[in-house]
């Protein structure tokens, strides 16, 4: 069944499994207006062999750009696999694949995840919405074919490739000497890099590394192709910035699926990403940012790096205009974000301290320069920090960064200052009073982190954590301040102001109609006054929160130095309806004392625990979770290999870097299910 438009179609054809009449009358005009033709099958029978004919005899210039099922129209979502299967087989076109479904059927979007959907989107969304979305994951804007750059030493190797790619109708260059590369880029700019991992001079890993070192080709999607078959190897490649790995040899129709899915799921990022990445004058969202630094952490390779702050006194427009002049200095050098009220930082490569140095001092004069004649601006604080000083994680660099900023600013000297940790000692005589004195005044930001299901349909669940302002600027992550505060008794002090802000968060998600789980610890120090339980009813009842409980961590390793406590508080929280999460589990005998004593809904692995054991042992620890009724969380995520091999386990739910840092919003994008 084929549906005309005033407009005739020129971008192609798209391949509409559904049987719901409102959805496709809905959505047809909305596609036709983006330049789509949308041919629609009621019966998966009729659309495989509509696949295998691959020519459309009515429209036969148009070619199939994208096969859209909506998951509904299948007796079992099992049949998806089948579908995407004749796609992904030897007969007909290799078409990327999108999903329609509803969000809270498992079943629909484990099938399209299995089936190697690019994403999998509801089909609630409204009709102009929907359209927007698939529309901008099919093709580039004005239809041009996409470009593939192919870079392997071996000449029939790079060929090969080329050629069914070619045939795919992809535009492909080839680079046979991997220290061309980067010329070529500029030259060519491509859409996707399909990269053999050895060759000579330099191999695919570090060649990886030296193009995620330029800002420009930073979220450039770059494919592995080779006959490396150490696995250890193959997550090298893909922990230093690699998206896939492909094991040669590989078929035509694989390595055509497997690019268009990679070209899909980039042009999904920037939709996903289009609302918010993109600031004012040219500035990155502070998202982007943090993932940008989260990335070099997770690769290793922090030393060629730093964070310039630019901390400017004044109002919105003042700021515009600083961004304006920053971007306007950097051109494509690196990525600038509004990271704060007052505040605009750059991530700058370079070779060493002395260079930062200088990048840093002539960026702050030309950005003085264009400012100089703006009588509205005030003078600046200009500070940077090494990423190799961030503490392992972005908002630490940032405060670093802003810490030396702001001693610019005070010292009004118009002067570059680098953040320079304390000594040892120093920072002992701090810890008795100024960091004690911060927790006591609950100079806390809130910051929250989500938890992604595996094996669940999507529900929104976020942990909450905290970051203590020191009083020279920096934000200390609990494992620096949450001791001290103990061994000075000033645990309960933590637990109430988190207790307070995490509640006070769950009332404006519920007042939005966008309820949320939320995960907030408390210790056993602070649980021992024997007013902690009704404190805790009653700060729920007075915001209203009765049907939005949180739920409440206990570390493990503390609930068994009290167990007893442990145990009462426990029986006392599920009496008033909040579950328990019990964090650091371990194979240990202390595990197994504590989970047999306290009701726990969720169970938090170690980290150890969670990416030390081989799959067995780490399946039989996720499996004593499961006999008590409990859900298995994994945190610290930080690469799809991780992923893979945490879902072979049994584990529910996963946080971590790679999902999504810890940020001062609850705005991650549940719905949208990217597969693998």
């Amino acid at each position: 069944m084929n549906h005309q438009h005033p407009v005739r179609p020129t971008r192609g054809t798209i391949l509409l499994l559904s049987h719901d009449p409102a959805l496709i009358a809905a959505l047809d005009p909305h596609l036709g207006t983006f330049g789509f033709f949308i041919e629609v099958h009621e019966d998966p029978e009729a659309l495989r062999r509509r696949l295998a004919a691959a020519v459309d005899p009515q429209l036969p210039e148009l070619p199939l750009v994208l096969l859209l099922v909506d998951l509904r129209a299948l007796a079992d979502p099992a049949e998806l696999a089948r579908l995407a299967g004749h796609h992904d087989g030897d007969q007909g076109p290799c078409l990327p694949l999108i999903c329609l479904g509803q969000e809270d059927v498992l079943e629909q979007r484990l099938a399209a995840m299995r089936a190697g959907a690019a994403v999998c989107l509801s089909a609630t969304l409204a009709p102009a919405a929907l359209a927007a979305r698939v529309a901008s994951l099919v093709a580039l804007p004005a239809g041009e074919p996409e470009r593939v750059l192919v870079v392997d030493d071996q000449p029939v190797a790079a060929l090969f490739a080329a050629r069914v790619l070619e045939h795919a109708g992809l535009v492909v260059e080839q680079v046979h000497d991997p220290l061309e590369v980067l010329a070529a880029l500029e030259r060519f700019a491509p859409d996707l890099v399909l990269m053999d991992l050895h060759m000579p001079g330099v191999n695919g890993i570090e060649l990886t590394g030296v193009i995620r070192g330029q800002e420009r080709f930073a979220d450039l999607p770059i494919l592995f192709l080779s006959g490396e078959l150490d696995p250890g190897r193959q997550l090298d490649a893909l922990r230093i910035g690699g998206d896939d790995f492909l094991a040669k040899p590989v078929s035509p129709q694989r390595l055509v699926a497997r690019v268009r899915e990679r070209l899909v799921r980039a042009r999904h990022r920037l939709v996903r990403a289009s609302g918010s990445a993109y600031g004012a004058a040219g500035l990155a969202g502070r998202e982007r940012l943090f993932t940008r630094i989260d990335r070099l952490l997770r690769a290793g390779s922090p030393a060629r790096w730093a964070l310039i702050y630019f901390e400017q006194p004044g109002n919105e427009s003042v700021m515009t205009r600083l961004g304006a002049a920053v971007c306007a200095r950097l051109g494509e050098d690196g990525p600038a974000a509004r990271v704060g009220e007052h505040g605009v930082a750059v991530l700058l490569s370079g070779v060493d301290e002395r260079a930062f140095a200088i990048r840093a001092e002539a960026l702050a004069q030309g950005v003085q320069q264009d400012l100089a004649a703006d009588a509205a601006v005030a003078d600046r604080g200009v500070g940077w920090c090494p990423v190799a000083q961030s503490g392992g994680e972005a908002v630490t660099l940032v405060s670093r960064a802003r810490k030396a900023a702001r001693l610019s600013l005070r010292r009004g000297q118009r002067r570059v200052e680098r953040y320079a940790s304390a000594p040892p000692a120093q920072v002992a005589a701090v810890e008795r009073s100024p960091l004690l004195e911060a927790v006591a005044a609950g100079r806390f930001q809130l910051l929250f982190q989500p938890m992604v299901p595996l094996r669940s349909a999507p529900s929104e669940r976020y942990e909450a954590t905290l970051r203590l302002n020191a009083p020279d600027g920096e934000l200390l992550t609990p494992s620096v301040f949450a001791p001290l505060a103990l061994r000075a008794g000033q645990a309960a002090t933590i637990d109430r102001w988190l207790l307070g802000a995490g509640l006070d968060a769950l009332g404006l998600r519920r007042e939005a109609g966008r309820p949320v789980e939320l995960f907030l610890h408390q210790s056993l120090a602070g649980a021992a006054d024997p007013a902690w339980v009704a404190g805790l009813r009653d700060a729920i009842s007075s915001r209203d929160l009765i049907a939005f409980r949180p739920i409440i961590q206990f570390q493990i390793a503390d609930a068994d130095r009290h167990l007893e406590l442990a145990v009462s508080r426990s029986g006392q929280l599920e009496q008033l309806g909040i579950r328990l999460c019990l964090n650091g589990l371990t194979a240990s005998e202390r595990g197994e004392r504590v989970l047999d004593r306290l009701p726990a809904a969720f169970v938090r692995l170690a980290r150890e625990a969670a990416h030390g054991p081989q799959g067995a042992q780490l399946a039989t620890l996720v499996g004593r979770i499961h006999e008590r009724q409990a859900l298995a969380i994994a945190t610290g995520v930080e690469g799809p290999d991780t992923i893979a091999r945490l879902f072979r386990a049994g584990v529910d739910l996963i946080q971590g870097t790679y999902v999504q840092p810890p940020a001062e919003s609850m705005e991650f994008d549940f719905t949208a299910l990217e597969a693998g």
